[in-house]
């Protein structure tokens, strides 16, 4: 082959090598081009997407406020920030401006409900809708105490002199130092043989063995004459009589008291406010220590972990804006009962609920000591304006004590104490966790409407 030939040959290879290259390289280009392209769309779209995310949590927020200040707005004093109107009278605001945004809001509804809609807006017209329902009625725990007196199985015991206005229940036996001890209402013990011995019960009598006592009423008891012995009655009696049923003692939601407490904070013991101050909602871990002549105002719940001692002529007045409502100072500690959460309620302290006669503070114990010498709660001499239960252990309630009424697994009623239960007070008492007649959300009403 010539020289000449080689070079054509050469030359085609060339030209035919450039020929495949030619679309793979334009595929190539193309390639780059369309993901060029992609990018920038991508890069576009992503901003459009974030500005949008942007708009969408502002007009949110904007909403959110709107809320927030209508809920101020119905609790408000007077109209300052309000647009002028404030309380029942406040029904929303239109165009309120936050920022780049605004809110406008619309209040509906009557009497202790209202339903607050608010509608954040953003300048490009892009908006968001929440809603939420309130009231006025605060949370509550669903607490009866429907006797002046009430017992486990652990029975009460009646020293002389002492004296009940009111109906005592009991699951173990009701058992008094001498007819010196007086209830002035009905008495009954649901334990299977149980007894009543050695009381005056002004009213009517019912348990299995009602034994040297005098019944100012009818008695209700198993076998006659055994079961009635040494016992006068001015009214009639009844031989086999079924027994009583099981009263429980009243419930208590721990877990409710415990997160309404911790609300307000936590702070380590031993505590002792000052005089005058304002305690609650709180949760206290140790002791509180109430010093001599320290008057307190409670304006929420309390729990302590440890021990509660009362001085001295000290005080505990429910705050005034609870109105019919009550609530709880709890002695609890969940790890160690048997040791911790006793309260002592010491010499001339007074207790008083908010002024309304149906409001009252409710002192509990979880501690579970049934000894009378070291109960899990002692209310001293002049404490009254209370109601006091000690869950599972005893309750001993000393001279001149008073008290609205008493639960517990056991009851000691020392000489001169007195308990007055007053039933148009207590029947339908309602344990909160917040004053009422403030408007607050309703849990779990929260919701986006768009």
């Amino acid at each position: 082959m010539t020289k000449r030939n080689l070079n054509n040959e050469q030359v085609n290879n060339h030209c035919l090598q450039d020929g495949f290259m030619l679309p793979f390289i334009m595929i190539i280009t193309a390639l780059i081009v369309v993901a060029g392209l992609s990018l920038l769309s991508y890069a576009s779209s992503t901003g459009r997407t974030k500005k949008l995310v942007r708009e969408e949590f502002m007009a949110l927020q904007s909403a959110e406020a709107g809320l927030s200040k209508a809920i101020f707005c119905l609790n408000a004093q007077n109209g300052d920030g309000c647009g002028g109107t404030f309380g029942l009278a406040y029904v929303g605001e239109s165009d309120v401006i936050m920022g780049t945004s605004s809110f406008t809001t619309e209040i509906t509804g009557a009497g202790s409900q209202r339903t607050v809609t608010s509608v954040g807006t953003m300048p490009s017209g892009l908006s968001r809708v929440v809603r939420v329902d309130l009231t006025t009625i605060p949370s509550q725990d669903d607490v009866s105490f429907g006797y002046a007196l009430q017992s486990g199985d652990g029975g009460a015991h009646l020293e002389n002199n002492s004296k009940i206005n009111g109906t005592l229940y009991s699951g173990g036996n009701v058992t008094c130092q001498t007819d010196r001890a007086v209830v002035d209402g009905d008495v009954y013990v649901s334990a299977d043989g149980g007894k009543i011995d050695s009381c005056t019960v002004n009213y009517h009598a019912h348990a299995d063995r009602v034994l040297n006592s005098e019944i100012g009423g009818d008695a209700y008891f198993r076998f006659n004459p055994a079961d009635i012995a040494g016992t006068d009655v001015d009214g009639t009696k009844f031989p086999g009589s079924i027994r009583p049923n099981p009263e429980p003692l009243p419930e208590i939601d721990l877990d409710f008291w415990h997160e309404s407490a911790e609300q307000g904070g936590v702070v380590a013991g031993p505590f002792s406010p000052p005089d005058n101050s304002t305690i609650g909602p709180i949760k206290i871990v140790g002791d509180l220590d109430i010093g001599n002549g320290v008057d307190l105002i409670v304006a929420g719940p309390v729990w302590v972990t440890g021990n509660i001692i009362t001085g001295n002529v000290s005080s505990f007045t429910l705050a005034a804006g609870f109105g019919e409502y009550s609530t709880v100072i709890l002695a609890d500690d969940p790890s160690d009962q048997d040791n911790h959460g006793k309260v002592n309620i010491t010499n001339n302290t007074t207790i008083h609920g908010s002024g309304n006669p149906k409001s009252h503070i409710l002192f509990v114990s979880t501690n579970t000591s049934t000894l009378v010498d070291s109960p899990a709660l002692s209310v001293a001499n002049n404490s009254d304006g209370a109601i006091f239960f000690a869950t599972q252990g005893a309750l001993r309630i000393q001279n001149n004590a008073g008290a609205k009424s008493l639960a517990a697994y056991r009851l000691h009623v020392s000489q001169q104490a007195t308990v007055n239960y007053v039933e148009s007070d207590l029947a339908d008492t309602k344990f909160s966790n917040s004053p009422g007649g403030v408007w607050h959300m309703i849990e779990n009403s929260w919701r986006q409407i768009k």
